[in-house]
């Protein structure tokens, strides 16, 4: 049962109440048939209004922002549609893969952006990505970034998004087109101190203020569409591809990203950590081929030939936890893991590292449609 403004109401009753309110003319509440299937996955029982109810299944009813609803209900929408996609995860030097007939590839490498032909609508080309994911690479940050400008091209319609989007039109890991700041906040190490930077401080018209609010109060306070960050300060994640992972927060409070799917901050930053504690496999892999040659002064042949058989056999059976844990385990094999377990690595190593709120989200744009 769910209790909305002190009334009880079972699952159809509320999806019914919902449908109605959706209903009435000028109401201002866009419904999409997506969200019965969420219904049931609302995490509270208890609402204090129909808004409210709106708000935990991605959608907004504020003042008659219709804008605000729109973007966050198509900003769960297509963060989910683009995941279940299957992109694949465009690790560093690996080839771009996305639909040659609408973008055209800018600069090499890492630097490499893609530019949409100026014959081509930029709405219909971010919808064609969002439906056609499997035939695209995306790393994170890009992701991040095609969601939130899908989102946005489908809240305002093909018409208004791309009667003011700006040519030439550009998908990128940061500042694709439209895709600009209105708050910042930032640190560089693990503990380090959060910075603000907003466009005023961009242009040197005021200094960046260090903030003293706790990550977790900025993190339930970030509106859903703000890019998330998690960092890994492992050395060893340094310059990899899995160093940080930038998410973009969902309106029910998780985080989606590429290539990790959708989860809460805690489970997002254990997923990062994985990535880099697994690479020390290699080190403990170099020191077994030693000791099975006979040339380690504490670990015999056949101790060595057993453990590598463990090893290769939770490497193939594909579970990166157990496989973690087992590192973790034998950590005293590698020369530079020094945690305990993987609790210890994530309070020492794994931080929160940016929240950026754009300007096209309904807390910072003037748009009122």
């Amino acid at each position: 049962m769910y209790t909305v403004a002190g009334q009880q109401y079972t699952g159809q009753q509320l999806l019914a109440l919902l449908l109605q309110l959706a209903s009435v003319p000028g109401s201002d509440v866009v419904w999409h048939d997506e969200y019965v299937a969420a219904l049931p996955e609302l995490t509270r029982t208890d609402y204090a209004s129909t808004d409210a109810v709106l708000l935990s299944l991605g959608g907004c009813l504020v003042a008659g922002d219709s804008y605000a609803y729109k973007y966050r209900a198509q900003l769960d929408i297509l963060a989910r549609r683009v995941l279940a996609g299957g992109p694949r995860f465009e690790s560093s030097g690996t080839p771009k893969a996305y639909h040659r007939q609408n973008w055209t590839q800018q600069g090499l490498g890492d630097d490499a952006y893609l530019q949409l032909h100026n014959n081509r609508s930029p709405h219909a080309a971010l919808l064609d990505l969002t439906a056609d994911a499997g035939s695209w690479t995306l790393d994170c940050a890009t992701f991040v970034q095609a969601v939130q400008l899908a989102a946005r091209a489908a809240a305002l319609g093909p018409a208004e998004f791309d009667r003011t989007a700006r040519r030439p039109f550009l998908l990128k890991d940061h500042d694709s087109t439209g895709l600009t700041h209105a708050k910042l906040w930032y640190r560089t190490t693990h503990g380090g101190e959060l910075h603000l930077r907003t466009p005023e401080s961009d242009r040197g018209l005021i200094p960046e203020p260090t903030v003293t609010t706790p990550d977790d109060a900025l993190l339930r306070a970030a509106p859903p569409g703000s890019r998330v960050a998690f960092v890994n300060a492992d050395p060893k994640a340094e310059g990899t591809d899995f160093e940080r992972e930038n998410t973009v927060k969902l309106p029910d409070g998780t985080y989606a990203s590429h290539p990790f799917g959708i989860l809460t901050a805690p489970e997002m930053k254990r997923r990062l950590a994985l990535q880099t504690v697994l690479r020390y496999g290699d080190e403990i892999d170099t020191t077994l081929a030693r000791a099975a040659a006979g040339h380690h002064d504490t670990l015999t042949p056949a101790e060595a030939r057993t453990a590598q058989s463990t090893l290769d056999r939770l490497l193939h059976a594909g579970d990166r936890p157990a496989l973690a844990a087992w590192i973790l385990a034998h950590r005293t094999w590698t020369e530079n893991l020094l945690y305990d377990d993987l609790d210890e690595y994530l309070d020492d190593l794994l931080y929160l590292g940016e929240i950026e709120i754009y300007t096209i989200t309904p807390e910072t744009t003037a748009e009122r449609r």
